[in-house]
């Protein structure tokens, strides 16, 4: 079935709107790469059910045919336009409601993307009646909470039965989080539901228990559990109402993953693994790197390097949700757009003109499902002509692409709740140890505190401990019966008290040491690098805190066969019993040491890992960089463990997906000025006896070696590729 390309067309693809287009029928060909030549020859192609899921907005176009913004109302042909044109850009489902159109002329382009196969978003929100700044006005456990959010429901999503083709479904508040105790619950029912779950009454408020751990420790999870406990409500009852959208949840992106305190949040309180996955289908995450900025705190935020570290950090939280609760994971692309980053945009920025490719790459590399844009097309040609150059990429790997997870990693991150909410400090500037660490071995998982409840550890074969002061006692227990059965641990900072505050004895013989320090360089405030404006630090700490620059000292000796002299920041002095040193400071302290306990082992770095990273970007000591990572790399040799995926390049990301018979190898240059890196893989289900650029479909050549494959890449400044391996 063809349709013409007449005006009259636009009410046979209202008729025809409810009419389901499986990949057999009206397919793409193979690919969306077609879809311009086939416009023009007159034919409307739909989009296939396999397409990868990738939302946008109806908005104005800056190349090719459709809306350019002139003032409604847009002719249906201008209509069909614009919706080819973000077809032909890789993108597959509907943003509705449909904006700066009549409600007339949004139906007309609902009915219109439907026929042509694109599914629909539906975004609302807010159906649980609580935000982030007030308490709900009826609690999450009263007997008439239910009741009402069934009422909102029922008028909200009446407007959603209509849609025949709806895909997925934003019913909650965008990027919760608690704003502070002004948000907390007292109400008479909650006060009940903490009586029944602790044993003894509410505190009367956050403050009366700042010197008692346990109670702050409970009040705290406890006012975060109420969100978690409102969505779940919601969620049944959406599903009871209609069954057929994926619930959809937006993640912030600081607030929930460690950076909440002395920000946004005020309080550190929230984080996502701790809400948990079973309120909604799909969860995403919500960052903006390259428009806008990504939160770290103090002067760490005036030099954003690596810019990738905290959305690495930051996903891999959001994907250890969504892996432990077998849910989905997804992505918001920020976009060169002035209807969000108008503050932001710059003609630098506007010359960055990769940045929509690079972010949706890197969020699907890391294992994301679902693309959502936001917001709008970007209004600058080059931006929109090389996103959709990538998604057609993305789209042209098909199915498989979606059938073919993030691989597991052999090494765990710790995430340390109860320090978060104990010791009230931010925990996010560690993404930058995170990305050390995944740089330099090459894949890297978050392990949540509330995970680590036996010796497994998931599963894990190395756990790595950055700025971890505080672990639960339960925790450390099972860390060091894990390192007996064999496990290896890294750290930079080893635990010296328990959930409660009190002194915590467990972890120090695992590292040989009587005693060690725990420094690292305070941050407070958030800078905004506005481009309309002059740039602030938000957030900012007093002026009377002591802003003192950080301890530095050098690292140099031999250890690992490698000769070793760099730059530290933030030394940590300790007293070694049984440990051995492997590299000292110049000071003579120990800069490493490793140390056996039953079948496994134990490696101590003597300074802070995040705080010797961003030195070498602050002073711009490559030399030093590269002999941190190397570093890190001969830890993990010293181990005897291997990567599933290695990229020889730091700057040249490469990160697998793949099932037991096929994968896709992503590579990202995000900010290498060398183009060439070496990929190693290993590992993996099945024997790979067959690598294709899935963008051109030439062969990748590779060889084998006696741990797995090796091949050569290159990979220029901003640009990306997808490889399809296979046995």
């Amino acid at each position: 079935m063809k349709f013409s390309r007449s005006r009259k067309s636009l009410s046979l693809l209202r008729m025809l709107q409810g009419v389901r287009f499986g990949a057999s029928s009206l397919a793409i060909l193979g690919a969306l790469t077609v879809l311009g030549a086939e416009r023009e020859m007159g034919a409307a192609t739909a989009v296939p059910d396999s397409a990868f899921p990738a939302c946008i907005q109806f908005s104005p176009v800056p190349a090719g045919k459709g809306w350019k913004g002139e003032k409604p109302p847009v002719s249906a042909e201008v209509q069909q336009d614009t919706l080819w044109n973000l077809i032909h850009h890789g993108f597959s489902v509907l943003y509705y409601p449909v904006g700066g159109l009549s409600e007339t002329q949004s139906q007309e382009v609902l009915a219109s993307a439907q026929a042509l196969g694109m599914k629909v978003n539906y975004m609302t929100g807010g159906f649980e009646g609580f935000d982030r700044e007030h308490p709900p006005a009826i609690s999450v456990y009263s007997p008439r909470y239910a009741k009402e959010v069934s009422k909102r429901v029922q008028a909200g999503l009446a407007p959603m039965k209509a849609i025949q083709r709806i895909y997925s479904l934003f019913p909650f508040q965008d990027e919760p989080f608690h704003a502070g105790p002004g948000a907390f619950d007292y109400s008479r029912d909650a006060q009940a539901e903490f009586c029944r779950r602790y044993g003894y009454a509410m505190p009367a408020s956050l403050d009366s228990v700042r010197s008692d751990p346990k109670q702050w420790l409970d009040l705290l999870n406890f006012q975060s559990e109420t969100f978690r406990d409102g969505w779940r409500q919601v969620y049944r009852i959406v599903k009871a109402f209609d069954p057929r959208p994926k619930i959809v949840l937006t993640h912030d992106s600081h607030g929930t993953f460690g950076a909440g305190v002395k920000s946004d949040s005020r309080v550190a309180i929230d984080d996502v693994f701790h809400w948990g996955g079973d309120f909604a289908d799909v969860f995403i995450y919500d960052i903006y790197p390259y428009t806008m900025f990504d939160y770290r705190y103090g002067e760490l935020g005036k030099l954003p390097k690596p810019r990738i570290s905290q959305m690495h950090y930051t996903i891999s939280q959001l994907r250890n949700v969504t892996t432990t609760y077998g849910k989905e994971l997804a992505f918001w692309v920020g976009t060169y757009n002035k209807a969000w980053f108008k503050d932001f945009l710059s003609p630098a920025k506007q010359q960055e003109y990769w940045g929509e490719r690079e972010l949706a790459y890197t969020a699907v590399a890391q294992g994301a499902n679902f693309l959502v844009t936001g917001l709008d097309v970007p209004e600058d040609a080059r931006h929109w002509e090389d996103f959709g150059q990538g998604m057609r990429v993305i789209q042209k790997a098909g199915p498989g692409l979606l059938q073919a997870p993030k691989v597991k990693a052999k090494a765990g991150f710790v995430f340390p709740r109860s320090q978060y909410l104990q010791l009230q400090e931010e925990y996010f500037n560690v993404g930058l140890a995170f990305e050390l660490f995944l740089r330099a071995f090459g894949e890297l998982d978050i392990l949540h505190e509330d995970q680590i409840r036996d010796n497994q550890l998931a599963g894990y074969q190395v756990l790595v401990l950055c700025d971890v002061k505080l672990l639960a006692e339960e925790g450390a227990n099972n860390i060091e019966r894990f390192v007996r059965r064999g496990g290896v641990v890294i750290a930079d900072c080893v635990p010296q008290m328990n959930e409660y505050r009190k002194p915590l004895n467990t972890l120090m013989p695992l590292f040989g040491l009587r005693r060690a320090g725990t420094e690292r360089s305070l941050q407070e405030g958030h800078w905004i690098p506005y481009s309309t404006r002059e740039p602030v630090m938000a957030n900012a700490a007093p002026a009377d805190t002591n802003k003192a620059p950080p301890v530095l000292t050098v690292a140099a000796g031999k250890a690992f066969g490698h000769s070793y002299e760099f730059k530290v920041a933030s030394p940590r002095a300790c007293e070694v019993m049984a440990g051995k040193v492997r590299l000292r400071l110049k000071s003579g302290q120990p800069a490493l040491i490793s140390h056996r306990t039953g079948s496994g082992r134990a490696y101590l770095l003597g300074f802070c890992l995040q705080d010797s990273y961003f030195q070498t970007y602050r002073d711009a000591d490559l030399p030093a960089r590269s002999q941190l990572g190397s570093l890190i790399s001969d830890l993990f040799r010293d181990a005897k463990v291997r990567a599933h995926i290695h990229s020889s390049n730091p700057e040249i990301e490469a990160s697998v997906r793949a099932n037991s018979t096929e994968g896709y190898v992503f590579i990202i240059n995000h900010e290498g000025i060398q183009p060439q890196a070496t990929i190693h893989l290993a590992d993996l289900s099945f024997r790979i006896k067959r690598i294709v650029d899935v963008g051109s479909g030439e062969s990748v050549p590779f060889r084998l070696t006696r741990e797995g494959i090796e091949f050569p890449i290159t990979a220029t400044f901003g640009s990306t590729r997808l490889l399809r391996i296979s046995p």
